[in-house]
């Protein structure tokens, strides 16, 4: 792999991103699942520090379910994006706003990306509660 992904791919990923944020706070697991993560037929995993691996699109929008019941929004910032021909990854951090107030609560994430028919998504996504940075 490269050692910095070329400004075309960083650019997509951004509206990626976007679109995450944009369908979280919307409270759409549903949409944040279809529009981020590979299709259902590409096993879209998932690993959440503290709890099991989920697979397929079904897991994943019962665990964003989860996490749109107990925040308002969710704010992405890449740190590092790194990517080759038809994969990338990506090591990052994300901040959520809790619906109930208070401080955000900060994540550190991995994402695989991979490039599909329509555009780049997420096959593998790790994240943890914590400073990456």
């Amino acid at each position: 792999m490269s050692i910095e992904a070329p400004d075309e791919i960083r650019r997509i990923i951004k509206e990626r991103s976007d679109l995450f944020e944009k369908n979280f706070a919307a409270g759409d697991a549903a949409a944040i699942v279809r529009d981020y993560y590979v299709p259902d037929a590409l096993a879209p995993t998932v690993s959440e520090g503290s709890g099991p691996t989920v697979v397929g699109h079904a897991a994943l929008t019962s665990l964003f379910e989860a996490f749109c019941k107990d925040f308002a929004k969710a704010r992405q910032v890449p740190r590092y994006i790194r990517a080759d021909r038809d994969l990338a990854y990506e090591v990052s951090n994300s901040y959520l706003t809790p619906k109930a107030g208070g401080d955000e609560v900060e994540f550190r994430y991995v994402a695989v990306w991979r490039r599909c028919a329509d555009t780049w998504r997420v096959e593998t996504d790790f994240f943890a509660l914590g400073k990456l940075v």
